[in-house]
């Protein structure tokens, strides 16, 4: 199957076989004809496996199709980090390459300066992590009451994280008429009851949900022990430690409630 078949147009086609796309992903061509259809998607894809266009490409299309002379901001795409958020910039940049459309990402830890300079400018699309969203709205220089389509992405991480109230107090922004696409890792019960609630007839896309070799590393102990016992499969984890790591390994174990055995 090629990026044609699933009806993007030349424009994307274009771009994304000049960056060396050969073929779509299995998450791209189960998640892509749902969502140029205005479908709510719950879509369960680890990381490396193309999740990034899967939503990219369609919205970029989606936002080309119905371009109106505007300045507000069209698409949110809210992730849990700085770096993802910037690698997810990045992807649209490669991919809206001949298209008249334009993308900022906003995060904490540097200085709103030169964010907010941009967001003076036409911005079709916003990626955010939840804190900086919440503190430039709360300060007018956000409007989020235009957004036509919401992407929470690696939300499994966003709840790890701690940021499962950010994100509703963003919900309440956002017009109730909007397409949703819900992306994540992993969908214990906790996410996919927040899904649930937010999304319309979502259609349900899952790519391969549990692997059998994962690497993780235990500097965070609620995102480790989440990770080991990802989607309730059963089978041996073997995790390495450094010696530095004697304290996180330590937190880990009183959080599991049993000491794991060391060799």
């Amino acid at each position: 199957m090629s990026f044609k078949n699933l009806h993007l147009i030349n424009p994307i086609v274009r771009a994304v076989t000049e960056a060396g796309y050969s073929k779509p992903t299995e998450i791209q061509y189960s998640a892509i004809p749902h969502i140029l259809a205005g479908k709510d998607i719950i879509g369960c894809a680890q990381a490396g496996t193309g999740k990034t266009a899967a939503f990219a490409m369609p919205i970029l299309q989606l936002l080309k199709k119905h371009t109106p002379d505007h300045n507000e901001i069209r698409t949110l795409i809210l992730t849990p980090t700085r770096e993802l958020t910037i690698q997810i910039e990045e992807n649209f940049g490669i991919y809206s390459k001949y298209l008249p459309l334009s993308q900022l990402s906003i995060y904490g830890g540097v200085s709103a300066g030169s964010q907010l300079a941009a967001l003076r400018k036409r911005v079709d699309v916003l990626v955010a992590t939840p804190g900086r969203l919440l503190d430039l709205a709360a300060q007018r220089h956000i409007d989020l009451s235009k957004i036509e389509i919401l992407v929470l992405d690696e939300a499994d991480r966003m709840l790890d994280m701690g940021f499962m109230n950010d994100v509703k107090k963003i919900l309440k922004m956002l017009p109730q008429k909007r397409q949703t696409l819900f992306f994540s890792a992993t969908m214990p019960v906790s996410i996919r009851n927040f899904a649930e609630t937010m999304l319309h007839n979502p259609v349900e896309v899952t790519v391969n949900p549990v692997s059998s070799t994962k690497s993780v590393h235990p500097n965070v102990q609620e995102t480790y022990a989440h990770r080991i016992g990802r989607a309730g499969a059963e089978g041996t984890a073997i995790s390495f430690c450094h010696s530095e790591e004697q304290a996180d390994l330590k937190s880990i174990h009183e959080l599991m409630g049993f000491t794991m055995p060391a060799g």
